[in-house]
């Protein structure tokens, strides 16, 4: 007599026991393959990223590239933008009402 028990009562708490460590054992495989589950989206996402970096460090280097080709000829943003026009036209009519105002 183990405890006080007669032997027949000890096999159905060795089995409620073994029981018990078998559903533990079942969590603890579970949360490690939910782990190992979001170890591996993590490796994918870092796999993407780093995709994603290069092809804009390609862009970037092929940006610069056009930019190096067209570079020969003079580069002025107003004439880029296309108010060049609006810009001459009010610089004009600044310094005409100057000449006036000073006369």
């Amino acid at each position: 007599m183990l405890f006080g028990l007669p032997w027949y009562a000890l096999i159905p708490m060795i089995a409620i026991i073994g029981g018990l460590v078998y559903a533990y054992k079942e969590k603890e495989l579970e949360m490690e393959e939910k782990r190992m589950g979001s170890s591996r989206e993590l490796n994918e996402m870092r796999k993407i990223v780093h995709n994603l970096k290069s092809r804009i460090e390609n862009l970037e280097a092929i940006v610069t590239e056009e930019e190096r080709k067209s570079s020969g000829e003079p580069a002025n943003s107003l004439r880029d933008i296309e108010i060049d026009d609006e810009v001459e036209g009010q610089n004009s009519d600044n310094t005409g009402s100057k000449r006036k105002t000073r006369a």
